[in-house]
């Protein structure tokens, strides 16, 4: 068994409801199919709280129940999602309007994570600018401007709640969720 069998990569996110993550699949199988730029489809859409980590496997029951609370104890919120932008030359996302409650959950869940997970803090993600990512990792110099031009002018909007923790684990190809935690207390 190798070690990464022992120690899995995770990490911790939030997603829009089913609809909205229907919507942004569809958008990144148009890419896949205008560009050929599909790496964004091995993840379901997402905003990420917690870049990917190696843990332990036999320390998964603790982080369960450490975000399990942690869930409880912090509520949903609502977000809109307008237009389209980009990270240099090789990211394009959604946008989100309001980064001002998803920056608060990312700094609560920065202090859980530094006092019960053996990361190191460059391990931790201390900034984030949350978005959907829709190409990336194969989105390459050469078909960036191709790819923006079908986005940077088009109109996308959508408004929901994050009601919504997630843990994803890798399978060794693709993220899969692992486990969701409603957020706000238990009724």
């Amino acid at each position: 068994m190798s070690i990464n069998a022992h120690r899995p990569l995770y990490f911790i996110a939030l997603m829009p409801p089913a609809n909205i993550r229907g919507e942004i699949d569809a958008l990144k199988k148009e890419i896949k199919s205008r560009h050929n730029i599909k790496h964004a489809l091995k993840l379901p859409a997402h905003i990420t709280l917690q870049i990917p980590f190696r843990m332990e496997k036999k320390k998964e029951n603790i982080l369960i129940k450490k975000i399990e609370k942690f869930s409880r104890q912090n509520l949903g919120f609502d977000v809109e999602v307008n237009g389209f932008g980009k990270f240099a030359k090789n990211v394009i996302f959604v946008k989100f309007e309001d980064h001002a409650p998803f920056n608060e959950l990312h700094r609560k869940l920065q202090d859980l994570i530094l006092k019960f997970l053996d990361l190191k803090s460059h391990e931790i993600s201390s900034n984030i600018h949350p978005h959907i990512t829709l190409a990336t990792r194969d989105l390459k110099r050469s078909t960036f401007p191709d790819v923006w031009n079908d986005f940077k002018d088009r109109e996308y909007s959508a408004s929901f709640k994050v009601e919504e923790l997630f843990i994803l684990k890798h399978n060794g190809k693709t993220w899969d969720i692992f486990r969701k935690f409603k957020l706000g207390p238990n009724k």
